[in-house]
């Protein structure tokens, strides 16, 4: 009987104590927390309690070795248990560790790919703009020479302007000479012919318009031309200074 009662506390303490390896391990591994201290405790305390009271009941000489046999057992088994243990626990760290670092490199490694692509597009911009700012260099220095020939040809308008205004007036001077021999001449040499003009015309109130036409009297424009350049006294002479007659 006491050997029974004996074995009995040995085995439920052995099954206490691989319970309680089993859900250490499981811990361990996977962080799960189901172990239920109800069923461990009084499986180990009611197996220690069967397995002294065994003890107790047969020899003391037997029993007290029988006993410190299975104290060693078990101590040595839960010296072995607590070492794997702490093992398992620096493995875990270590594996958490280098996941870790795992992670936290590939997340560098993504942001070293973005900020590459960021800087080959940079780089892109960087190209298209230098070569625009080159083309408007160009286009800025065609410009300054193109600004430079039209102020040369404008400045050469300019003195040809000047020029053609001096000989315009040279020439209206000439003609205004011309004309005044001219007359002197044809009133010296035909003095019938000038009072038969001046008859016709009704004397010299023919109208030079600044237009450089002429206006006889009873046409359209005549009355309209308050302020003649000059008066003339036929028409051959107003054709002369290089009057016109209207259009109409």
């Amino acid at each position: 009987m006491e050997m029974v009662l004996a074995f009995l506390g040995f085995l439920a303490c052995l099954i206490s104590l691989g319970y309680g390896l089993y859900h250490l391990v499981r811990y361990v591994l996977k962080k799960e927390k189901r172990f239920s201290k109800r069923l461990f405790w009084p499986l180990f305390i009611g197996g220690l309690v069967l397995l002294f009271t065994g003890a107790g009941l047969s020899e003391p000489d037997a029993a007290a070795a029988n006993a410190e046999k299975k104290y060693s057992a078990l101590n040595t088994e839960y010296k072995s248990l607590t070492k794997e243990h702490e093992e398992l626990e620096k493995e875990y760290k270590s594996v958490s560790s280098e996941a870790k670092k795992l992670k936290d490199n590939t997340e560098d490694q993504g942001k070293l790919a973005q900020l590459k692509k960021e800087n080959s597009e940079l780089k892109k911009t960087q190209k298209s703009l230098k070569a625009e700012m080159k083309e408007l260099q160009e286009n800025q220095k065609q410009l300054k020479e193109d600004t430079k020939t039209v102020k040369a040809e404008n400045e050469t308008l300019q003195q040809d302007k000047t020029k053609l205004k001096k000989q315009l007036k040279e020439a209206k001077s000439q003609t205004a000479s011309s004309h005044e021999d001219t007359g002197n001449s044809s009133s010296n040499i035909n003095k019938s012919d000038e009072a038969k003009t001046v008859d016709t015309t009704e004397g010299c109130n023919i109208k030079g318009s600044k237009n450089g036409i002429y206006h006889t009297p009873g046409s359209t424009y005549y009355d309209r031309t308050t302020d003649p350049a000059e008066m003339f006294c036929s028409v051959e002479e107003a054709e002369a200074a290089g009057y016109r007659a209207p259009k109409r």
